[in-house]
């Protein structure tokens, strides 16, 4: 009789999963930003401008994105979401992200639109199945 229908298991792995993504890329541009440079044969992947202090940001929302991404918890996904949105926005408002660092961020804002749209659509579900789901402890 809803109109709402439960989401599946795999709708929630798929948003650990890209939790899980999204951590591993916040956490290699802390890299950058702290001067990681990875040679590749002719070239070299690294950040023009290294700014620790955007490390220092990044490597906190991934921590968080990581932790939310472990527990699967609503809660806490939802704070990693606004921290990475908040660290992307920071982050392209500076005239020292250019580059590859603003090319990283293109894919920071591509991965917090999906992780937007699965945190809404895991968070579909009968009011009934919410009342008795052990995840929305969390």
């Amino acid at each position: 009789m809803d109109a709402i229908t439960p989401v599946s298991d795999s709708s929630a792995r798929l948003l650990r999963t890209v939790l899980f993504l999204d951590a591993a890329v916040f956490f290699s541009a802390a890299l950058f930003n702290f001067g990681l440079e990875v040679r590749l044969g002719f070239t070299t992947l690294r950040f023009a401008d290294s700014i620790w202090q955007a490390g220092t940001g990044e490597t906190v929302i991934s921590a968080v994105l990581l932790a939310a991404g472990l527990t699967g918890g609503r809660r806490l996904s939802w704070v990693a979401l606004v921290m990475s949105v908040l660290g992307i926005a920071f982050g392209l408002s500076s005239d020292r992200v250019q580059g590859a660092a603003r090319d990283l961020h293109v894919v920071m804002i591509a991965l917090a639109v999906l992780v937007l749209a699965l945190l809404l659509a895991t968070g579909r579900r009968p009011v009934a199945d919410r009342a008795a789901s052990p995840e929305e402890a969390k």
